[in-house]
């Protein structure tokens, strides 16, 4: 013979899902997000390079080389960073110059 419960509680009833919220009636719900803000310089905004500042990349590059460590490409260009002016010569400035060498010959 099965054992019976000694709770004298109501049974549980499923949810009544007819009730739940519409979207209109669930605004108050939804958390309100900020927008991501970047950690190291909220108040910088990214610029595009000048030509002055390519031709300044390119003339460093042709005087020191690409192997100059942190510090050699930190002053390459005046208000940018060693990175900046490193990731500009490995993905635009390199790659434009080594197609245009090709093309001539």
């Amino acid at each position: 013979m099965p054992r019976v419960p000694k709770s004298t509680s109501p049974p549980v009833k499923p949810c009544d899902r007819s009730a739940t919220p519409t979207s209109e009636s669930a605004d108050h719900i939804k958390p309100k997000m900020k927008p991501a803000s970047t950690p190291n310089s909220p108040t910088k905004t990214a610029r595009r390079w000048t030509s002055e500042e390519l031709t300044q990349l390119f003339e460093h590059v042709s005087k020191h080389g690409t192997g100059m460590g942190t510090s050699g490409w930190a002053q390459a260009v005046p208000d940018r960073t060693a990175n900046q002016a490193y990731q500009t010569w490995l993905q635009s400035l390199g790659p434009f110059l080594k197609k245009a060498i090709a093309a001539k010959k």
